[in-house]
């Protein structure tokens, strides 16, 4: 028994060549298209994530000054919101990197954390001890260690911190 010599037929040649490109283009959109879908949702999980977690401490922090406050009259504003903005991302290269620029958040808000639901007046009392507590944190993000300097502080119903990052040894 003889096995026809198909290997010989251009025709069908370039119809294995056409599926065997037609395959290898589709697998490529399709790892694209996956990746952009994947990282999308990493996003939006990590932002609901870090909402859920600000509003939590936000909350349990609040309760737990309330109680304080009851004992007091309720003479002056309260810190209700921390905003923070970093002035130097693009020096440092960060502007596109979101996940990197929101665990740099976390951290500083962590750290300022103590100031919501207090007097404004308290606050602006203690801004150095605020503002030291911030400076002397080293942030360890995927390998980098970033030393923040703080070099404005608008102390209102939210604590705004313009913030300049330094890269450490």
């Amino acid at each position: 028994m003889h096995i026809p010599p198909y290997y010989k037929r251009p025709a069908l040649q370039r119809f294995l060549a056409g599926i065997c490109i037609g395959t290898i283009i589709g697998y490529l959109i399709f790892i694209y298209m996956f990746g952009e879908l994947q990282e999308k949702w990493i996003e939006e999980n990590l932002a609901l994530r870090s909402k859920l977690q600000d509003l939590t401490q936000t909350y349990e922090t609040l309760l737990e000054n309330h109680q304080a406050l009851d004992e007091q009259s309720k003479e002056g504003l309260q810190v209700n919101e921390i905003k923070i903005n970093f002035l130097n991302l693009k020096e440092l290269k960060l502007e596109n990197d979101r996940l990197m620029i929101h665990e740099l958040e976390e951290a500083i808000r962590t750290e300022a954390n103590h100031a919501v639901g207090k007097n404004v007046e308290d606050i602006a009392n203690s801004i150095d001890l605020l503002i030291s507590t911030i400076e002397n944190k080293t942030i360890n993000i995927d390998d980098f260690r970033y030393q923040a300097e703080v070099s404005r502080v608008i102390v209102n119903e939210t604590l705004q911190l313009s913030i300049r990052l330094k890269i450490g040894n």
